[in-house]
């Protein structure tokens, strides 16, 4: 396990965890395996696939600024974050493995070992338990919706709830905490700009599993700001975290 959680951990432990993926096996389906991507819809599959490269290639971009800033030769890095960029790259998708993993060389793991050695750690991981947990909770909720007696709008809303944990979770391999960060950013603004839906839902079966899954959220994520005493962005995500708890909490009676 490597020292430093970071971008370049991160990057790292998806390469270690398809360089041994079959020659023949489609692109698509290696990266649909490490993101836990399951949609019967290619389309979106693809659409959620392309995201989370999307969130890959910033995650590279993002150690070779790092680096930079810290006064380490490029020739250092370079050429393994521009190799990590040709693997990530969306277009790539419909290819056989066998020509991707030509980008995995040798150099490629000990150069983001190095990187991940020198960037400063981020957070600690959120434990499996926590977002299997959180995977389950948003599962349930959703068998739940599907038989609500809500009104339409509400169920609407509580939806869009449960799809912005759901790729939370399948970001986060990607980019860490930060997926959880947004969400509940996210969740804050949908929450106040939609106080009177909430209400009406008072006491409802289904506002209690939502509040249950973003207490769980924010449980998750108070471990890896308390861990590491970040007090920047994701404090301020945190405290409207329990912002999103409390006004559930008080609904949920």
């Amino acid at each position: 396990m490597t020292k430093n959680i970071n971008s370049a951990s991160r990057i790292l432990s998806i390469i270690d965890s398809v360089k041994a993926e079959s020659d023949a096996t489609p692109a698509h389906d290696v990266w649909g395996k490490v993101f836990e991507i399951e949609n019967e819809d290619k389309s979106r599959k693809t659409f959620a696939i392309s995201r989370c490269l999307a969130d890959l290639h910033d995650e590279v971009e993002s150690v070779r600024s790092e680096m930079k800033k810290l006064g380490y030769s490029e020739n250092l890095y370079n050429t393994t974050l521009n190799k990590c960029n040709t693997l990530f790259a969306v277009q790539t998708l419909m290819s056989k493995w066998q020509s991707m993993k030509q980008q995995i060389t040798p150099e490629v793991p000990v150069a983001l070992g190095f990187c991940s050695e020198i960037l400063p750690n981020e957070e600690d991981l959120i434990d499996k338990d926590s977002l299997d947990d959180l995977k389950r909770m948003a599962a349930d909720l959703r068998g739940t919706l599907s038989s609500s007696k809500l009104p339409d709008y509400t169920r609407n809303i509580i939806d869009k709830h449960i799809t912005k944990i759901e790729e939370a979770l399948t970001k986060y391999r990607a980019v860490g905490a930060k997926a959880f960060e947004e969400v509940l950013q996210s969740a804050y603004g949908e929450v106040i700009a939609n106080e009177e839906a909430f209400k009406k839902a008072k006491g409802s079966p289904e506002l209690g599993k939502l509040s249950a899954m973003w207490q769980k959220t924010k449980s998750a994520l108070d471990g890896v700001v308390d861990a590491n005493k970040r007090l920047g962005a994701m404090g301020g995500m945190a405290e409207k975290g329990q912002k999103v708890l409390e006004f559930l909490s008080n609904l949920n009676v």
